[in-house]
């Protein structure tokens, strides 16, 4: 047919009062020509041309609500709490971070409560410029801090914490005590493990910042004596990731293999505390 000749397309109001709609065929039924034969490559559609041209509109996905946790310790402010309820937490967070261990073993390396620090009578907040009274506060006869010390590699106090650059802020707090012992770095990036047995062999000490992986390995190798050791602060700080050192996959290991290996051993003696700073 000329494209002259072409019907044009009728309106509603175009259609005449006997007007008879025609039949209408699916997608998939054949349609039969006037002399019966049906036509295989003719289908006519129910679809308006114009409906099919618009595009379809995506259903917007409701993005699902976080559950908060259960665990009433996740939101705790540790450093805050009484001996009970930091010996809770420390439990809560091993079980956690050891899943593999049965309940034997990790009973046996249950730190209990009577060696936390209460840090309910502790008075001052959770800053750097608190820390030196912190470890006044948790050493019996704290005044010896203020002595030079004669032994060897026999730290009254270690700080343990996350990271390299945590330690490096934490030891710099603590440059009051500086005016009698140097404190000792002991923790990985900074220094070469060398370099640390070095000035633990040269320079009597009163206390340690650390890290746990090189902690456990100058006391596993008999670089660092915990002879005299009164006080162990766990510093709680969360990093970028809001983890803190009891979260932190990568070093929350070390530091209960640690605890598990050496302060169960000293604890057995009264001549331990724990303090979570």
């Amino acid at each position: 047919m000329a494209g002259d000749d072409k019907k044009k397309i009728a309106s509603a109001d175009d259609f005449e009062d006997d007007f008879q709609e025609e039949a209408v065929y699916s997608d998939n039924e054949p349609v039969i020509e006037d002399d019966g034969q049906v036509d295989d490559n003719l289908k006519r559609k129910n679809i308006p041309e114009s409906e099919e041209q618009q595009p379809k509109k995506k259903k917007k996905k409701q993005q699902k609500k976080k559950k908060g946790s259960n665990n009433p310790f996740d939101t705790i402010s540790i450093w805050k709490e009484n001996a009970a309820t930091q010996a809770a937490y420390v439990k809560d967070r091993q079980m956690i971070a050891l899943p593999d261990l049965s309940a034997v073993e990790l009973e046996e390396q249950y730190l209990p409560e009577e060696i936390f620090v209460n840090n309910e009578k502790f008075n001052q907040e959770h800053t750097l410029e608190a820390l030196p009274n912190y470890i006044k506060f948790g050493v019996a006869g704290h005044k010896k801090l203020l002595k030079k010390p004669e032994a060897l590699a026999s730290p009254v106090a270690l700080v343990v914490t996350h990271s390299a650059i945590r330690a490096v802020d934490l030891a710099r707090a603590l440059k009051e005590f500086s005016k009698t012992a140097k404190i000792a770095k002991l923790f990985a990036k900074h220094f070469k493990i060398e370099e640390q047995v070095n000035f633990l062999e040269r320079e009597p000490i009163h206390i340690g910042v650390c890290t746990p992986n090189r902690l456990q390995a100058l006391v596993d190798q008999d670089h660092l004596s915990l002879s005299k050791l009164e006080l162990i602060v766990i510093d709680t700080e969360k990093n970028s990731k809001t983890f803190n050192i009891f979260d932190n996959q990568e070093v929350r290991g070390d530091l209960f293999k640690f605890l598990g290996s050496h302060i169960s051993m000293l604890m057995k003696h009264n001549k331990i505390k724990v303090g979570l700073f």
